[in-house]
């Protein structure tokens, strides 16, 4: 075997083994990441041509989109300020366990606030839902936690 041919075959193992690891990388089967724009416009349109709201619909989302997001910010201030008062605590040389106990409770019942929050802002998007829109959300329910999960850990 020549050097020429020999040559040959190695470059076109070369490239076949690059572009296996090109691909590897590309296609590596996890699902494509959330790309949306500010304040989770990514949901708001997966959430739009899922459920294939109409223009009056399309309002109707906006508004509860706006009260949502305003409550949300309230009530995340809230969660920091308490964590702040929470660990500010560990400053003190002694540590009153009522005080720490009663912000944790405090911090348990605005996380549930959170949480009922959430919960009704969903219950208001299925309320604009036409009938036959019913199916389309009860699909999207089942995505909701990967439509709306943190990506890069809490938020601060």
């Amino acid at each position: 075997m020549n050097k020429t041919k020999l040559l040959t075959i190695a470059v076109v193992g070369l490239l076949i083994l690059n572009l296996g690891m090109m691909a590897l990388f590309l296609f590596n089967g996890k699902p494509p990441q959330h790309q949306g724009g500010p304040e989770g416009e990514g949901p708001k349109k997966i959430i739009i041509e899922r459920l294939n709201f109409d223009e009056g619909q399309q309002k109707q989302y906006e508004g509860i989109i706006t009260e949502h997001r305003s409550k949300t910010k309230e009530l995340n201030k809230r969660s920091r300020d308490l964590h702040d008062e929470l660990y500010s605590l560990l400053k003190n040389n002694t540590i009153d366990k009522t005080i720490s106990d009663s912000l944790i409770k405090t911090i348990t019942e605005n996380q549930k606030a959170k949480e009922d929050l959430n919960f009704d802002h969903f219950q208001k998007i299925k309320a604009i839902c036409k009938s036959d829109q019913l199916e389309r959300f009860n699909g999207l329910v089942i995505d909701l936690t990967h439509l709306f999960s943190p990506k890069n850990g809490p938020p601060r």
